[in-house]
């Protein structure tokens, strides 16, 4: 009996330090994926606001187009982020920084031209700083899933600071519209093709139509 009862207590002692061992595994990410997830997340944050303060304030339908798109993605992007961050117990913070937030204080400040001029700046200088902070975790990171939370984001990051740089809008479906768009009219996307196609089956049609007749 007593043997039964050592033996009891011995699995009972091994089941309780599994436990935690396993907790603690599952949380251990490097300083590195760490200060990732908790500058991507006030990126994001950043970004979101950026956007409603564009929706809300911009002079042009183009500039509100451009807001509309960083929440949309930026929204998406935190999403994954935050999955990662919880599953690994990191805290992440409510706001964005102190000196993001005082930023875009400064831009909201402004009216008019002025405030697009200023916001656009601002996002470029914000997203070239997000494909900065992306390159050093897919360098330098520990992690599988934060170095591809990273990796996954750099093509979105890429997609707003071109768009940000060029000056062109968003299309419906996310891709860029703009001097693309003219292009690909150019290239024969356009419905002229189109047209000239369907000229050409009328005219078989009736040519067809003419040899019977004669035959």
């Amino acid at each position: 009996m007593r043997a039964l009862r050592l033996a009891a207590a011995g699995a009972g002692a091994l089941v309780l330090s599994v436990v935690p061992l396993s907790a603690q595994a599952q949380q251990q990410l490097s300083e590195q994926d760490q200060a990732f997830l908790v500058q991507a997340h006030q990126n994001n944050l950043a970004e979101i606001a950026a956007g409603e303060a564009a929706v809300n304030q911009a002079a042009t339908e183009l500039v509100r187009a451009q807001g509309q798109m960083l929440i949309t993605d930026h929204t998406t992007l935190d999403e994954s982020v935050r999955h990662v961050a919880d599953a690994h117990g990191v805290e992440l913070p409510a706001e964005p920084t102190a000196e993001q937030q005082a930023q875009l204080a400064e831009v909201t400040a402004q009216q008019g031209a002025a405030f697009d001029q200023a916001w656009t700046q601002l996002q470029i200088a914000g997203h070239q700083a997000a494909l900065a902070l992306g390159e050093q975790e897919i360098q330098n990171g520990s992690n599988a899933e934060v170095i591809a939370l990273a990796e996954n984001a750099a093509p979105v990051i890429q997609k707003h600071l071109t768009m940000l740089e060029s000056g062109e809008a968003p299309a419906p479906d996310g891709v860029n519209a703009g001097t693309g768009g003219q292009a690909a009219w150019q290239n024969g996307a356009g419905p002229l093709p189109w047209i000239v196609a369907g000229c050409g089956l009328v005219v078989i049609a009736v040519s067809v139509a003419a040899l019977r007749r004669r035959a």
